[in-house]
This record gives structure tokens, C-alpha cells and sequence, in this order.
């Protein structure tokens, strides 16, 4: 017991004295970092690969198969038309907008066509504007009106093209899945009329195996009626006569 106690104490004394010098000379700890780093750049590394390898993708939002999708038509006002198609206001504001404006004015609603046009003519010629000015901003503001038109009617028809097809594919799924729920309700009142005949005669079945039951049962249950004895007539005259003699 003795001597394994001091192989023991040996050997730890060996391991420190080893441990110490590792550590003064610095190769131990050394290799230690060395190996440590080692495992914590293989580990980091893969840590990395697989987080390039793993990217996270959005899942897309799932739709139902008889979603129909919306279409909304926003058409845009006049003025916006206007600014898209690049007709600015002129500096004295004297657009076919303001001679409309004017003719529709309080001032000018009493008055005959004529005196109308006279009060127009009178007004653009005291601002300096000539009548080709306003005519090219009428015209200007049609073309603007009529290709925003085309575009819009050309963009509606093809969704409304859409839309009537798309009609006709959904009254064809409604017929196809009216014709399936007919059938298993068919399927279903078939069964039921078979389900019921067999439990009618199922039925007529149990009254006469219970008729049966009953018959035997009452036949078991009645007492036979008691027989009286009879006694020919032969027999009857031979026992009165012996009575007689005697």
C-alpha cells in the first residue's frame, strides 16, 4: 500500500515539474494556442460555410387557386393629363381653360352668344393674346386627352378580355364541381334506399322469427285439456246385467 502511494506522489511531481517547464519555456502554452486557435478557426470556419451554404429564403405568401386576382382602374384627372403631356400654364394664364372659365363667369351668363364672343375677343386682345394661341392650347389638350384615352381603352379591354375568359373558366369549375357534389349526393340517396330496403326486410324478418318464437313458446306454455274416459256401450249392458243377477 505504501509503495503505491509513492509511485503515485512520483508521478504527479513528474507531471508538474513537466507542466512548469512547459509553461517557462512557452511551447506548451504555445502549442496549446496553437492547437486552440486551430480548432477555433476550423470551427468559426465552418460555422461561416454553413452559414453561407444555409441562406434564408423567404417563403412566398401561399394563394388559394380560386383567388381571383383584383384589377383596379384609376384613371387620372385632367390636369394631371395635362402635366404629364407637358402643357404648362402660360405666364398670363390665358388658356382655352380660362376663356371657358370666362364664358361660364356671372358676368357673361345673361348674354347672347355674340356679345360673348365680343367680351372674349376684347379680353385677349387687351392681355395680347391671339386667337392661334389659344387654338394650338385647345389642341394641345385634346391630342393630351385623346392618346391618354387610347392608352387607357387598350389597357381596359385587355383586362376585360381577361376577365370574361376567366368568366368562362370559373362557370366551367362551377359546373365541373356541381356535377361532382350531384353525384355523391345521387351516390348518397342510392345508398340510403338500398340502406332502407334491406332494413325493411330485415325487419319483416325479425316479426316472423318473433311470430315463430311466440307460436312455440304459447304451444309449451298451454296445458293439454284432460280426456274423459269412455266406456263402450258393450261393456256398459254387461255390467248392468251382472248388477241385475246379483
Amino acid at each position: 500500500m505504501a509503495r503505491k502511494w509513492f509511485d503515485l506522489t512520483s508521478r504527479r511531481t513528474q507531471q508538474e515539474d513537466l507542466a512548469v517547464s512547459g509553461v517557462g519555456s512557452g511551447e506548451g502554452s504555445g502549442d496549446g494556442n496553437r492547437d486552440d486557435n486551430r480548432n477555433d478557426n476550423g470551427n468559426g470556419e465552418k460555422e461561416n460555410v454553413m452559414t453561407q451554404a444555409a441562406p434564408t429564403t423567404k417563403k412566398a405568401p401561399l394563394q388559394s387557386a380560386r383567388e381571383v386576382p383584383s384589377f383596379q382602374v384609376e384613371l387620372s384627372p385632367m390636369e394631371d393629363i395635362y402635366r404629364a403631356a407637358g402643357i404648362m400654364i402660360p405666364r398670363k394664364g390665358y388658356t382655352i381653360k380660362k376663356v371657358v372659365e370666362m364664358l361660364n363667369s356671372e358676368h357673361l351668363s345673361g348674354l347672347s352668344k355674340e356679345k360673348k364672343r365680343a367680351a372674349v375677343l376684347m379680353a385677349l386682345d387687351a392681355a395680347g393674346i391671339s386667337i392661334d394661341q389659344v387654338q394650338q392650347d385647345a389642341k394641345a389638350r385634346q391630342d393630351a386627352l385623346d392618346s391618354y384615352e387610347a392608352a387607357q381603352k387598350k389597357q381596359l379591354e385587355a383586362e376585360w378580355v381577361r376577365k370574361a375568359e376567366e368568366v368562362i373558366q370559373i362557370q366551367a369549375e362551377l359546373e365541373s364541381i356541381k356535377a361532382h357534389y350531384m353525384a355523391r349526393i345521387s351516390r348518397n340517396m342510392e345508398g340510403v334506399a338500398r340502406e332502407k330496403a334491406a332494413f325493411s326486410s330485415w325487419q319483416a324478418t325479425k316479426q316472423e322469427e318473433m311470430q315463430s318464437m311466440a307460436d312455440a313458446l304459447e304451444l309449451c306454455l298451454k296445458s293439454p285439456v284432460p280426456e274423459q274416459a269412455s266406456t263402450p256401450p258393450a261393456e256398459v249392458s254387461l255390467v248392468k246385467v251382472s248388477a241385475t243377477t246379483a
